[in-house]
């Protein structure tokens, strides 16, 4: 059974790894050029000097280097693809065109059958899915020096949370197959099915696994956070000694060109500080596996709803 369900998907194994190979050459070019970026812009003096305020040098650096940045938001989809083109079609393609009902006339039962195509592609999915997600830390090691590792994006094409995202695509696609017992539909499911779950999670449940810390830090001068901190500010703004918040810093009774000082001094008498709302870079390798195994369980729940519906409702 191994040896036929590897005869059956052995074009989309190939599609895959081709499709890797592509990946990876582009993440190489792109990956040099973002490195040969923070090389030039003096970041790693910078951090080293005991004097030197990185901050604007940082703004200028993750400026630079959002062009390149674009690319993960094109990596995000990689595991859709995945869904879309190797767990649709396994169950959606057979019973289209009726071949399950042979393999079943051959002495295989359906527990086999569906437990040898679902356990081939799902070693097939974790295999690239680890190969991808190792090609992209690489990639994105320069957006992680200047700071951007846990901020959305940058966050899923990186760690362990690909393998999850690809597990839940696999068999979503698969649900969708057997359900629709169609490809495209289980296609157009798998599509909707996975950016509804990822954006919902990415969006509302993410900066929400734990409760989000406070700090508040001199709105003008010294003694503010370090741009390289790693941290995932959600809020960022200033925040007065009777507690409202604002975005923006507004100062009254400073005429125009009446220097740094005035500033300084209605900042004291208002008592007026930054704040940032955010989830500490500490964080980043929980996140990641609670963020792994949300999806890894949706994907198992998902798998006992194609193995159930192929023993029980499929004919």
């Amino acid at each position: 059974m191994i040896w036929l369900t590897w005869r059956q998907h052995r074009t989309q194994a190939a599609a895959g790894i081709a499709a890797l190979a592509a990946i990876g050459a582009v993440l190489l070019v792109t990956g040099l050029h973002a490195a040969a970026i923070v090389r030039a812009s003096g970041l790693a003096g910078c951090v080293h000097s005991s004097t030197g305020d990185c901050t604007d040098l940082v703004d200028t650096l993750q400026q630079r280097l959002n062009p390149t940045l674009v690319l993960a938001v094109l990596l995000m989809a990689g595991p859709l693809l995945m869904g879309w083109f190797w767990g649709a079609p396994l169950i959606a393609r057979e019973t289209e065109h009726g071949t399950h009902r042979m393999v079943w006339t051959q002495g295989i039962t359906r527990n086999r059958w569906i437990g040898s195509q679902l356990g081939f592609m799902t070693a097939i999915t974790l295999l690239a899915s680890a190969v991808l997600a190792t090609s992209t830390a690489w990639w994105a090691g320069p957006a992680n020096q200047a700071g951007l590792r846990f901020s959305p994006t940058v966050f899923d094409v990186q760690g362990i949370v690909p393998l999850g995202y690809g597990l839940f695509a696999l068999a979503l696609g698969a649900a969708a197959g057997a359900v629709t017992r169609r490809v495209i539909p289980a296609m157009a499911a798998t599509l909707a099915g996975f950016a509804g779950a990822r954006y919902a999670i990415m969006a509302l449940a993410r900066p929400h696994y734990l409760s989000p810390l406070t700090r508040t830090y001199p709105a003008v001068g010294p003694g503010q956070p370090s741009p390289l901190s790693r941290d995932w500010v959600l809020k960022s703004g200033y925040i007065d000694r009777l507690g409202h918040f604002s975005t923006s810093l507004r100062i009254h009774g400073c005429a125009i060109g009446s220097g740094p000082q005035c500033v300084l001094r209605q900042v004291r008498a208002l008592g007026i500080r930054g704040y940032d709302l955010y989830q500490p870079a500490s964080r980043y390798w929980l996140f990641q596996g609670i963020e792994t195994a949300i999806f890894a369980g949706l994907a198992l729940a998902l798998f006992a709803v194609a193995v159930w519906w192929v023993r029980r409702r499929l004919t």
